[in-house]
């Protein structure tokens, strides 16, 4: 068993949180000159390979196989939906929408979950829910219309779609995971292991449209590692090491608005006030939401 130690569990979550806070702005790099089959399989394999070292390291780990046979089509199943689907979808609404936007809206996934737990989970719609939900998408609201309800930005309807649903492939993807009830290193890797024949026939199709560049090769490898791997590992270091979870917990809400930091300085996109108040109505509809079910069960 991990020691409890709160120091060591905050400097792991803040690692996290600033690593998950580049990658928006690594997700525009890539698409820059890269395609969308492209930016998944060169992302997921290296993730993969990543994941695979993590788990040949670990102390206490425990046989994939046997893991995997206890559920092995619920794991085909998510094999698919992470890293194929769901990074396929997440994207290209990356590709179409400014990065401010797209972030914003996937940032709901937490919200999203919450609510397909009540007819998956048999979870009742509590009052935090209410609040969450109704904060949550005021924000987007905020964030999309620039608070101009008479001229409505030019984004991508496609785009906009695609965040969206982002965020409910994600969402569904945790509710699926927390049916197998194995350890989340060995978890998620055969996830990625499943993905492997999904992705293999994503990169022979789509071959002739690949097109190799420092930047995209880099930005794929730095997302596999960063995005996928190596940030959610530490994650789960934090987790285990904390005292106090839910000072641990509180830290993420610091990643949309670093993002937006990096968004501006690498990217050179300028970043709209109604973008920096609708992340905080979002966050503040996430953390009550969370606060006011902290009790129930």
């Amino acid at each position: 068993m991990t020691e409890k130690n709160q120091t060591k569990a905050i400097q792991f979550a803040l690692i996290s949180v600033l690593l998950w806070s580049t990658v928006a702005t690594a997700f525009k790099l890539a698409l820059s000159d890269s395609t969308l089959s492209q930016l998944v399989v060169v992302s997921s394999v290296s993730s993969l390979i990543v994941l695979f070292v993590v788990y040949l390291f670990s102390k206490q780990k425990k046989s994939l196989l046997a893991i995997f046979r206890k559920t092995p089509l619920l794991y085909l199943i998510l094999g698919n939906i992470n890293p194929v689907l769901y990074y396929y979808v997440l994207f290209g609404a990356y590709e179409r929408l400014p990065a401010q936007i797209a972030q914003s809206i996937n940032y709901t996934w937490g919200i999203v979950l919450a609510l397909l737990s009540i007819p998956i989970l048999k979870q009742k719609f509590s009052k935090g829910d209410g609040i969450g939900l109704t904060l949550c998408y005021v924000g987007v609201i905020i964030s999309i219309t620039q608070f101009d309800f008479a001229n409505l930005p030019d984004f991508d309807l496609i785009g906009l779609g695609l965040a969206f649903l982002s965020t409910l492939i994600w969402s569904s993807y945790w509710l699926l995971n927390k049916r197998t009830n194995a350890p989340a290193i060995e978890s998620i890797l055969i996830c990625f292991i499943c993905g492997t024949p999904a992705l293999l026939l994503l990169a022979i199709y789509n071959w002739d449209a690949f097109n190799f560049t420092v930047t995209n090769v880099t930005a794929g490898i730095y997302i596999g590692l960063f995005e996928m791997s190596i940030a959610f590992v530490f994650w789960l270091k934090a987790m285990s090491y904390a005292i106090r979870t839910a000072q641990i917990s509180s830290l993420i809400y610091m990643s949309p608005f670093l993002s937006l930091l990096f968004i501006n300085w690498i990217l050179k996109e300028p970043i709209y006030i109604s973008t920096i108040i609708g992340l905080v109505v979002i966050v503040l509809g996430l953390f009550i939401q969370k606060r006011m079910n902290r009790h129930i069960k």
